[in-house]
């Protein structure tokens, strides 16, 4: 008999709260990916726009892996509770080696936002299976875009994600204690970045004043940062 019948566990594995806090701290670094990744690449055309003037090759490279990593892990945290014989930790382990029957009514909530995050794995696999994990030839030549979601989809992902995590921590883990991952995800420090490349380019408009790229060459041949790194 599985889970999804009757609120008990699967077969005598029985997930622990060491369990669960693993998989919310793999959680936790994915959404910091995801901060990083949104703090850089989105927003207005203006910011687009610096990037792109600065080091396009580097930055459209660096887009391209923050996406293919988020679809990877994605998946990883949302593939089966078993394959090839061995346990994974994902979604379906916990709901599956979990012992509900003390809980249906937690059971009944966690079943609607692990079918919802599972909608969204189906959104986004094709760019892993033929594009990340395998370079599919046929996909290859048809060159189709594989895998792309809305932000609307993006977004009830991560709320799900966050909901879900909070029932079993609640669950597993402490009964007093709420865990949202939104707020628990390391902010990302790609802000600053941003600054640093807007003060280079407000230097280099500046430097274009003969007259006053004088006195500020002078100032910033002092900076620590002036040799080569």
């Amino acid at each position: 008999m599985t889970l999804v019948t009757t609120g008990t566990p699967v077969s005598g594995i029985i997930a622990t709260k060491e369990d669960v806090e693993a998989f919310r701290e793999s959680c936790v670094f994915l959404r910091s990916q995801w901060v990083h990744f949104t703090t850089l690449f989105r927003g207005s055309d203006l910011k687009r726009e610096l990037l792109q003037s600065i080091a396009p090759i580097f930055f459209s490279d660096l887009h391209q892996l923050l996406m293919e990593h988020l679809v990877l892990q994605i998946c990883r945290l949302t593939d089966e509770a078993q394959m090839r014989g061995r346990k994974n930790l994902t979604v379906k382990f916990l709901m599956e080696h979990t012992d509900w029957s003390t809980a249906p009514g937690r059971l009944a909530t966690l079943r609607a936002i692990s079918d919802s995050i599972h909608d969204f794995r189906k959104r986004i696999l094709p760019a892993r299976t033929w594009f990340i994990a395998h370079l599919d030839l046929t996909a290859v030549r048809l060159g189709d875009p594989l895998g792309a979601a809305s932000d609307a989809e993006w977004h009830q992902f991560w709320f799900d994600l966050q909901d879900f995590l909070e029932l079993m921590s609640l669950h597993h883990v402490d009964p007093n204690l709420h865990f949202y991952l939104n707020a628990a995800a390391l902010r990302s420090d790609g802000e600053s970045l941003l600054t640093a490349l807007r003060n280079a380019k407000r230097f280099e408009a500046v430097m274009d004043d003969r007259e006053i790229a004088t006195h500020a060459q002078r100032a910033a041949d002092t900076s620590r940062f002036a040799g080569d790194l």
